[in-house]
Parts: C-alpha cells; structure tokens; sequence
C-alpha cells in the first residue's frame, strides 16, 4: 500500500516560490536570447552557451520540484518498506523492523529498527494506524505502540 509524503505548508510555499523564480529566470533569458539574436553585436560560443544552460538550469529545477511532489512517498510491498522522496528512493526490510510507536501528544510516527536506527514517518496523521496496520501485516513480529511522552533530548548532544 502507498502512502503520501506529507509536506508542511512551509514547504508548500518553497515549491511554490521556486516554481515562480524557475518561471522569472526562464522568460529572462529567454528575453535575453532574443534581444541577442536581433542584435547587431555578435556572440560568441561561450555567451549561447551561457544562455542555453541559464534556460535549462529552471526547468531542470522544476523537474526536481516536481519529481518531489509527484512521487514521495512510503509504500509497503513484498516485505520492503520502500521510501521514495522526488527522485531518491531507499529500501529497508520490514523483518528488520522491531517497533512503530505513534505519539499521540506530537502526531509523530516513528519506526524502529532492530539496529536501533530510527524513520520518522511523514504522512498525514489520519493515515498513521493504516500504515502501521499493513506493515504489521507484512511482518507479525512488529509491535506497535502508542505514547504521549515529549521528548526532552530533542536537540541536546549524547
């Protein structure tokens, strides 16, 4: 089952301000491009290709921004818990996963591996029992849990 990414309405005002400077520096070089075509001093090489790649860099960004916001995601399937965010995915195996705590205080869902490594899970809070469910059902041996402690050592050093 797949499982949206969720972002937070500062990133959501990100993408949008990057989709808008992408959108300014495209129609201003490619202004640019024009205004040198028509005019009577020459260009060499080096200022077309300048041109070019100041053309391709925001709509390369724009994919990127796109990639992200098209497919991020957490899906569970085949006994892997896949996490895809724009064009980076990783994989972890769901029999390394010990537990999945739910902080009902925080809406914080995190992950637990046997190695003791942690994956906050960054979907809509809604969705937290259903993920949790089918990971579950991919791994028997996964407790799951709820809390409504704070953590205290947020941002001290160990």
């Amino acid at each position: 089952m797949r499982f949206k990414y969720k972002f937070s309405n500062a990133f959501k005002i990100l993408f949008v301000a990057i989709y808008l400077l992408a959108i300014a520096c495209f129609t201003w070089n490619l202004i640019r491009l024009i205004n040198s075509l028509s005019s009577e001093i020459a260009i060499d090489t080096y200022g077309y290709i300048s041109i070019a790649l100041c053309l391709l860099l925001p709509i390369v960004i724009s994919v990127f921004v796109t990639a992200i916001l098209i497919s991020s995601d957490y899906t569970v399937q085949n006994g892997k818990l896949i996490v895809k965010f724009g064009l980076m995915s990783d994989k972890y195996s769901v029999k390394e996963i010990e537990n999945i705590v739910k902080n009902v205080k925080t809406d914080v869902l995190v992950v637990n591996f046997k190695d003791e490594s942690t994956l906050r899970v960054v979907i809509d809070k809604r969705f937290f029992d259903d993920f949790s469910a089918t990971v579950i059902k991919e791994n028997k041996d996964v407790c799951y849990g709820e809390t409504d402690e704070v953590d205290n050592n947020k941002g001290k050093n160990a």
